[in-house]
């Protein structure tokens, strides 16, 4: 028989007496038996330590929780069964030492605290020193960008390949994600190309360069991240300030391009389109409005020319921006030959002189406005 049994009948009555002062006293005597050099149980030895440590966290007091952290300073010397426990407390301080550093807590442990705690019992789960790819998952699921954070700066977790998709997406608006995740082990190239552009400079060269990421990767990046960045802003299409900063993210990440402006009008982002037409033209959104609301297409054809877009690319641009033309939003065939002959007949350099006139002075446009209306009349 060893000495645990001698202990066995005074545990028990301190397991029935209810009181904190009987609690405190079983949870230092358990603890003792644990924390003893020779701490060896049988099973039925085991059984029975486990049916009283039960009933002692069943309502345990802070106290009795308090000295057992305090008693199981090594935490590998604490039993899954109180360390399962007090990982559940509500309080961080008992619970954030078990959940950083006890090596007896399962995966399935971790997973119920994540899923039932906020995020400072989640916070210390992420800081383990080591995090299966089951336990990362339950974590960067939270949708907490702390959290986030220090499950991707930790090296000693590892992440699946849904934990990397689900960071990547987040990185997208949280810029504390961003290099920590295109630096870990398990980022690939597929998702090192769909965080592409919403990364600084540096940070695209460092991914260009682990990831090899062509050309034609980044090209296909760019128009998906903007149409991701477009449907996130689709019930704001008319809202002149957030369409401005929309323009405003696109210009600070080298978007603003003649190849995005067909994109920006099949999505319907009429306002969005005249600012960027605005940005690339060096001219005013007010005239630009104007420019875009007239019949016959000449402002825009004067605009494609300078910007050397070339012919198929004007015709584009000119059949998908009537829909955001008041009134009557068809086009009528005579006005697309009448827009095409005036591309035709103005030469990039002439069509650069004319913008700088506009820019210059505005009400250059406006005063030949007129004239132009009733030219293309006779053509309509």
């Amino acid at each position: 028989m060893s000495p645990i049994n001698d202990k066995l009948p005074t545990m028990l009555a301190l397991a029935r007496e209810h009181t904190e002062l009987s609690r405190v006293q079983l949870a230092g005597m358990l603890a003792d038996i644990f924390l003893a050099p020779d701490a060896t149980l049988s099973l039925r030895e085991e059984e029975m330590v486990n049916e009283l440590i039960d009933q002692l966290m069943l309502n345990s007091t802070p106290k009795v929780r308090a000295q057992l952290v305090e008693k199981f300073v090594d935490l590998t010397r604490m039993p899954r069964r109180v360390a399962s426990n007090l990982a559940q407390d509500n309080s961080i301080s008992i619970a954030g030492p078990i959940l950083l550093a006890s090596p007896n807590l399962t995966d399935q442990d971790l997973i119920n605290v994540v899923t039932d705690h906020g995020s400072d019992h989640a916070l210390a789960v992420a800081s383990r020193q080591k995090i299966s790819e089951a336990v990362a998952d339950a974590l960067v699921t939270t949708g907490d960008v702390r959290v986030m954070q220090v499950v991707a700066e930790n090296l000693g977790a590892h992440l699946s390949r849904n934990a990397v998709d689900v960071v990547a997406d987040a990185a997208r608006y949280a810029i504390e994600l961003r290099e920590p995740l295109l630096r870990r082990p398990e980022m690939n190239a597929e998702a090192a190309v769909k965080l592409y552009w919403w990364v600084e400079q540096d940070l695209r060269r460092y991914a260009l360069k682990r990831f090899g990421i062509t050309s034609g990767q980044i090209d296909q990046a760019l128009a998906s991240t903007i149409g991701s960045f477009l449907d996130d802003h689709v019930h704001q299409k008319a809202n002149d300030e957030v369409m401005q900063q929309v323009a405003q993210w696109m210009e600070d990440h080298n978007a603003v391009n003649t190849a995005v402006l067909p994109q920006v009008l099949r999505m319907g982002h009429f306002r969005l389109f005249n600012m960027l037409i605005a940005r690339l033209a060096g001219l005013n959104l007010s005239l630009i409005d104007t420019i875009m609301s007239e019949a016959g297409g000449r402002g825009l054809a004067s605009i494609c020319r300078a910007v050397e877009i070339d012919k198929p690319g004007f015709v584009s641009l000119f059949l998908l921006a009537r829909g955001g033309r008041p009134g009557d939003q068809v086009v009528h065939p005579r006005e697309l030959s009448h827009a095409l002959s005036t591309f035709d007949r103005m030469s990039p350099a002439i069509a650069k002189d004319l913008l700088h006139s506009w820019s210059v002075n505005p009400d250059y446009f406006a005063k030949h406005r007129e004239e132009s209306a009733r030219e293309d009349h006779l053509f309509l």
